[in-house]
């Protein structure tokens, strides 16, 4: 077996095992930080999905993503295939805008300035992903979401904030077994 093909063999490993670590985040972290608004749940899966998007590159954090969404539904049928969607519009904003960044400034204070921004997008693309999806989806007058936009902006910082703050903690001691295993980037 080639040196080549052996990498993308590791580096195939290792995005299964950061998908199954966000996976398990999902299904096993989890609380709601507002009583008021039940249906918002905090999961760390993001910081999973951030680490595979920083170790292995942009697509790889959006693969995992993706696959961390898509299971999700049938994994955790809480919030269906509706929440699925809303987790994929949420995480591949942070993952995706965090990820890119990254990858063209590989230093820790390009790591804080890539997943600042990624935080960033995540809350703004949620803001008219809220308002235009659950009315949709639910069958709610616009106002309802309005009325709880306020708790839904509060909660995006808080999610994207800890996942950041989490994933800039963890992230170089984790690159260096990561890199050790899949390769370098």
């Amino acid at each position: 077996m080639s040196v080549q093909v052996e990498v993308g063999y590791r580096r195939l490993a290792t995005l299964a095992v950061l998908i199954a670590l966000g996976i398990v985040f999902f299904l096993v972290l989890r609380f709601h930080p507002f009583p008021m608004v039940p249906f918002l749940v905090y999961e760390p899966a993001d910081v999973a999905l951030l680490v595979a998007g920083f170790a292995l590159g942009p697509s790889e954090g959006l693969l995992a993503t993706a696959v961390v969404c898509v299971l999700q539904a049938p994994l955790h049928p809480e919030g269906g295939w509706f929440g699925a969607l809303m987790h994929f519009i949420a995480s591949g904003a942070l993952v995706a805008t965090s990820s890119v960044i990254y990858a063209r400034n590989r230093t820790k204070r390009g790591a804080y300035v890539a997943l600042g921004a990624g935080a960033v997008a995540m809350i703004l693309v949620m803001i008219p992903a809220n308002l235009i999806l659950i009315p949709v989806f639910y069958g709610l007058p616009r106002s309802a979401v309005v009325s709880v936009m306020g708790w839904i902006i509060a909660f995006n910082v808080l999610k994207a904030g800890l996942n950041a703050v989490i994933t800039a903690i963890i992230y170089k001691p984790i690159s260096r077994l990561i890199k050790g295993v899949a390769g370098s980037r």
